[in-house]
């Protein structure tokens, strides 16, 4: 039980089993309804602090990601300014010169232009989706592992603090304990899901490497397949001029 007479001996218990972690959600918050009680000496004025500090804590922990959902938002964007400017620059070596009037050394600059461009529209594009993808699941992860550490520290107080709290001249039976040990075990929990979390993440982006890899060499395949298209082309184009050519000179003659 937790009286009026004994929560110092509590504050002072809880500070000493948890000095490396002074700066922890859990130790701040039962630090926070222990130092209420002791003044207000009022169950019902401490679970509200509780529930507002509750509430503090999780919008901390979520204008934490601004930067990153900024940047997220901000990486596909640049991908299709890349793509526009890309299929611009190709659209411009296109129209650059005659086609009908030029010759095959000038069909073949405006071919490379206008591959040169859509390389640069195909490469941007895909940059930007797979770091936005890099940023996204890593992020997301860890965004569940705090929601889900900071429902750990609401229920944790909910049923080991607020229920051994006991107002002068209530005599309805708290369950006793031992808090040091209780505030242990979760201070342990709370270390072991920052663990698994950690390598979660390292698998995330171990497996993000690696279909980066994967989608950067199938780029290049299909580069090299755009590429020999156009090669192609560029010789039937040039078979063609030459069967034009030896029509006219056959009219001519």
């Amino acid at each position: 039980q937790i009286t009026v007479e004994n929560v110092p001996q509590f504050i002072r218990h809880v500070r000493e089993i948890a000095k490396e972690s002074a700066n922890s959600i859990l130790v701040n918050r039962v630090l926070r309804g222990l130092e209420h009680f002791r003044f207000r000496q009022s169950n019902s004025e401490v679970a509200s602090i509780l529930s507002s500090q509750s509430s503090i804590d999780g919008n901390a922990a979520s204008s934490s990601y601004s930067i990153v959902k900024v940047c997220n938002w901000a990486i596909p964007i640049l991908g299709f300014i890349g793509t526009v400017l890309g299929i611009g620059s190709a659209v411009s070596g296109l129209g650059g010169g005659n086609m009908a009037g030029a010759d095959l050394s000038a069909l073949k600059e405006q071919l490379g232009a206008i591959t040169s461009g859509l390389g640069v529209a195909f490469d941007t594009t895909l940059v930007a989706l797979v770091m936005s993808i890099i940023i996204s699941f890593p992020a997301s992860a860890l965004q569940k592992s705090e929601d889900d550490l900071l429902n750990e520290v609401d229920d944790y107080c909910n049923e080991n603090l607020l229920l051994r709290l006991k107002e002068p001249g209530s005599d309805d039976p708290i369950a006793s304990g031992d808090t040091g040990q209780l505030l242990a075990g979760a201070l342990a929990a709370q270390r072991s899901i920052v663990k698994m979390t950690d390598e979660n993440l390292k698998q995330i982006v171990d497996q993000l490497t690696r279909s980066v890899a994967v989608m950067v060499e199938k780029s290049e395949s299909v580069h090299r397949a755009l590429a020999a298209s156009f090669q192609q082309s560029s010789s039937s184009m040039k078979e063609q001029v030459a069967g034009l050519e030896k029509g006219l000179a056959s009219l001519n003659s």
